[in-house]
């Protein structure tokens, strides 16, 4: 075992050391040196549809941002040398529009540019602007936006008026193209012009702090990032939520790509919003379905204010591995069926605080979500995987530490109630099960969660790797999961993609994916 232990100390080490690496990044090619608000403004009402008018529109908001001259309402004047005043107001956000000040910094998309993932853009009337701001928990819902910054895709519209005595007045409008396909300009709806790459980039680009947790997340009893649920996007009543939720070792980071060629589909990104859930994957997933059950309650109220959006009224769950354990336990309604796995006397005998007792109810007996409709698995593990109970899967649960509040909680529970845990769940009492023992064949959860029915109609998919290898398809395997264990047959479709255990990232996966998607 010493030997083993350096030899996985040395692997966590060269992991560690490699995986701080942010999933994309963002060069800036062209500096804005013209500080002339005024050139810029006549040179953007010159000619607006030309890409030189279009670049000095965003420079000129870039630079009237960054003087802090454009607060949302002022009317502010503009003299220049031939004795033209621009008057500049930005319009009032409404849906889909956004205030000046909303953002520490604003700047023209075209200066940027982007690398290790494909760079999505849209033609059409508009200048497509990058716009960050830092997250300030200022207000209730921003603890639901990345901590890293607040990112958002805008396009400036320019509506100049006739000028009158020398004097012209221009309203600037930012809309957010996620909520934005087309504008009305002079009468005729247009496309809107978007860059929808750009400022994922940029944020993904401040995230190789999160890429290195899903290891130290791992080997760590206290969490760095607690579970929590972020909204990619600015809220829409109207779309359809997408939450993605990841597998073991892994976090949000995971979808980059994917996110970035969603967005880039008009269909989809019409129809659905995307929603990232992180969590510690070092818990059991039931743990973390309990975790997310609790910030949806909490979450669409905060969202919803009148309880009559359209879009709280369907989910789509997009789930990897373990996070399609997650993602099944949200859709199901398990009644006593663990509780009599877990406990030899019923909840009522049990010695326990209040605030324990309610937690206890939600881990073991929980409400479905009925909105979910739709759940897209792939490779995941619905009846566990061999690798759990292998050398490999050994060290990596002895590795493996669940956080201090998992632990101590049922520490609290068997503490206070001896002998209350059956024998198969007697690691829950001495806070020994971990994520990775979790998904071992021999685990009764994944077993009674496999076998519990919906608890209102669910459209199934499968999405599962066979690394492209012949024989027969019952045998094969994505090299982590066996195609036993991810076959379903209430699925609806099943596609089998010729690549490993992370099947999502592969060309006929990310097809698959939007086919679904597109489904009604």
């Amino acid at each position: 075992m010493p030997a083993a232990r350096c030899l996985l100390f040395g692997w966590s080490v060269l992991l560690l050391a490699s995986c701080a690496i942010a999933p994309a990044k963002v060069t800036r090619v062209n500096e804005n040196r013209d500080d002339d608000l005024h050139g810029l403004m006549r040179e953007a009402l010159a000619a607006p549809d030309t890409a030189a008018g279009k670049h000095a529109l965003g420079h000129f908001i870039e630079l009237w941002q960054a003087q802090q001259r454009g607060r949302q309402g002022e009317v502010a004047g503009m003299h220049g040398a031939e004795g033209m005043v621009y008057r500049i107001r930005f319009s009032q956000p409404n849906h889909g529009s956004y205030p000046i000040e909303y953002f520490d910094v604003i700047s023209p998309a075209a200066d940027f540019q982007v690398k290790k993932i494909q760079h999505h853009m849209r033609e059409g009337a508009g200048v497509p602007l990058m716009a960050m701001r830092e997250n300030r928990g200022a207000a209730a819902l921003e603890k639901y936006y990345p901590p890293e910054a607040i990112a958002r895709p805008l396009t400036a519209v320019v509506r100049p008026q006739p000028p009158r005595a020398g004097t012209q007045e221009v309203r600037i409008e930012l809309l957010c193209p996620l909520r934005n396909d087309s504008v009305v300009i002079d009468g005729r709806r247009q496309p809107l012009a978007a860059d929808f790459s750009v400022p994922w980039a940029a944020l993904l680009e401040r995230t190789g702090r999160l890429n290195q947790l899903r290891v130290l997340d791992m080997i760590t009893r206290q969490p760095h990032r607690e579970p929590q649920l972020y909204l990619m996007e600015p809220y829409d009543p109207r779309k359809e939520p997408l939450i993605m939720i990841h597998g073991l070792l892994s976090t949000p980071l995971a979808w980059a790509e994917l996110s970035n060629e969603l967005w880039a589909d008009d269909a989809i990104r019409s129809r659905y919003q995307i929603w990232h859930y992180l969590y510690n994957t070092s818990a059991p997933a039931l743990y973390s379905a309990r975790i997310l059950r609790s910030q949806l309650r909490e979450l669409r109220p905060l969202l919803d204010l009148g309880q009559d959006d359209p879009a709280m009224r369907r989910t789509t769950l997009l789930t990897h591995s373990m996070g399609g354990i997650i993602g099944k336990a949200l859709a199901v309604e398990p009644g006593d069926a663990f509780w009599k796995a877990a406990f030899t006397v019923p909840p009522s005998q049990l010695k326990l605080e209040p605030s324990d007792r309610v937690k206890l109810n939600e881990a073991f007996d929980w409400k479905a979500d009925p909105t979910i409709h739709r759940i897209i698995f792939i490779a995941v593990p619905h009846r566990g995987s061999d690798f759990a109970d292998n050398l490999i899967g050994r060290i990596g649960s002895w590795l493996t530490k669940p956080p201090n509040r998992f632990q101590e909680f049922y520490r609290r529970v068997s503490a206070a109630n001896p002998g209350a845990f059956t024998p198969e769940y007697a690691d829950l009492g001495s806070g020994m099960l971990d994520s990775v023992n979790a998904l071992s064949p021999r685990q009764p959860t994944l077993h009674i969660l496999a076998d519990l029915p919906f608890a209102h109609p669910v459209k199934v998919h499968s999405i599962i790797g066979n690394r492209g290898r012949s024989g027969p398809l019952e045998q094969s395997s994505d090299g982590i999961v066996p195609y036993s264990s991810s076959h379903l047959e209430e699925a609806v479709s099943e596609k089998i993609v010729p690549t490993r255990h992370r099947a999502f990232s592969h060309p006929e996966a990310v097809a698959e994916i939007k086919r679904i998607l597109k489904l009604r």
